[in-house]
């Protein structure tokens, strides 16, 4: 007998079908925002109005399309062959790092949720503050979620606190946390923070758990990995695929001659 697999995702009904716990085209058909169908795939419903914001400013945020960015230059040569599914999936899976990646925004969501475990709800400057953040980098020396490589600051964090400037969001507390994060690192290693610890505050503010963080990040940035790839998949003659002879210039050690090689 094939055991039965339990899972609280969905079924096909023959009148409607089921999705986490609601009827597709009865609780589901009245929904605002895709990003709700989205939103309860991680297990967070309904969402407010203030959390569609916070995610509209996270996907507006994460918008940074430059094709030199090595995640997308192996999106663009992978798909240069003219599969855009290859290009798609095949360099999200290839950006699975410590370092670099969605992976990174689920790393700063579990210092941040370690850091309020330490605080408390109600995180304020001072001496406990310093000894928290004090700790958290003995367990983490080079700490996730900051440092922005090339510039003084990340663009994509002055763009998202721009977008939210005055708004509730900037009032939820791991934001608030995130913040008070910041001050401490920028007065101890005048470091600052890089799109991953911010879009993590975020995350878990729309209360999403810190273990989908990662994921989430990179649904939210699918839209675009999607234009590299459909756009280098349509070039009829990709440089990605075949550098044209002019371009390669050999300079190893001469060829050798053999007879098998000339014939004799």
């Amino acid at each position: 007998m094939t055991p039965r697999t339990p899972t609280r995702v969905g079924h096909i009904g023959d009148h409607d079908n089921r999705f986490c716990g609601h009827a597709v085209f009865g609780d589901l058909a009245r929904q605002d925002d895709a990003i709700d169908l989205l939103a309860l795939a991680f297990g967070r419903h309904p969402l407010s109005a203030d959390d569609r914001h916070a995610l509209r400013v996270l996907c507006v945020g994460l918008t940074s399309p430059d094709a030199r960015v090595w995640p997308l230059k192996l999106t663009r040569t992978m798909a240069s062959y003219g599969n855009a599914y290859a290009g798609f999936h095949g360099a999200q899976l290839a950006t699975m790092s410590t370092h670099i990646g969605p992976h990174t925004t689920g790393t700063a969501a579990h210092n941040l949720v370690w850091l309020r475990d330490q605080l408390g709800p109600e995180p304020s400057p001072g001496p406990r503050l310093s000894e928290a953040v004090a700790r958290l980098l003995a367990r983490s020396p080079r700490l996730i979620g900051f440092g922005v490589p090339f510039r003084p600051r990340d663009e994509r964090v002055l763009g998202m606190r721009a977008m939210l400037a005055g708004h509730p969001v900037e009032r939820r507390p791991f934001w608030r946390l995130q913040g008070l994060l910041e001050a401490e690192l920028r007065e101890r290693r005048q470091l600052e923070p890089n799109v991953a610890s911010v879009t993590a505050a975020l995350i878990l503010d729309v209360g999403i758990a810190p273990h989908r963080a990662g994921v989430f990040m990179a649904q939210m940035m699918a839209h675009v990995f999607m234009a590299h790839a459909l756009e280098s998949a349509e070039e009829p003659a990709s440089p990605l695929r075949e550098l044209p002879p002019e371009a390669v210039d050999y300079q190893g050690p001469p060829p050798r001659h053999t007879g098998r090689s000339t014939g004799r």
